[in-house]
């Protein structure tokens, strides 16, 4: 049986708005990835927000990966959680 890391990508937004599309699940198959890798196809970013006439940074995290979930490259996200490694019939989404 195979296993799959897992990765839940938190969407910008307040969850009331998002509904169910709070999280985007990523698979990775462990065979082809470490856990290090699935990680580092997500990068911290600085971007900008203006409130009041003044600028706030903020970090978000943007979508780097491009052999697995192509269409969500530079997609960027709240919060990366890891949630671990699971076998392919308990792994949501798998590819």
């Amino acid at each position: 049986m195979k296993k799959y890391h897992v990765i839940s990508a938190k969407n910008f937004g307040f969850e009331s708005e998002l509904g169910d599309g709070t999280y985007d699940y990523f698979v990775y198959p462990e065979e082809n990835f470490s856990q290090s890798d699935v990680m580092n196809l997500y990068v911290e970013v600085t971007k900008y927000t203006t409130k009041n006439n003044n600028e706030y940074p903020y970090t978000p995290y943007e979508y780097q990966g491009t052999q697995y979930c192509s269409e969500l490259y530079g997609k960027q996200y709240y919060e990366i959680l890891y949630n671990g490694i699971f076998d392919e019939d308990k792994a949501p989404l798998i590819p």
